[in-house]
């Protein structure tokens, strides 16, 4: 009889993919306004650029509230999306 092979048809799973900890980190961050993921979308469905959005993260992580993270980074860069709203 012959020995099964097994088939080369899916992929075994890699349990050694390299995952930062910083980008771990990044998705467990909580503040006030809520996860960092979902402040992330909103910005960008607010049409803020990923340098916009890099920016508000780091004044985020300093402690500051959204709406006043989002007005720091706009006077510092001269620039915000066209129709923007007040997020505060």
């Amino acid at each position: 009889m012959r020995a099964r092979r097994l088939s080369n048809r899916f992929f075994s799973p890699h349990r050694d993919l390299p995952s930062s900890l910083a980008e771990q980190q990044r998705r467990s961050e909580v503040f006030s306004e809520g996860c960092w993921p979902s402040i992330r979308a909103l910005l960008e469905m607010r049409g803020w650029s990923p340098t916009h959005i890099e920016l508000i993260h780091d004044q985020l992580r300093q402690g500051w509230p959204l709406s006043l993270a989002v007005r720091q980074v706009a006077i510092r860069l001269g620039t915000c999306p066209l129709r923007s709203k007040s997020l505060g």
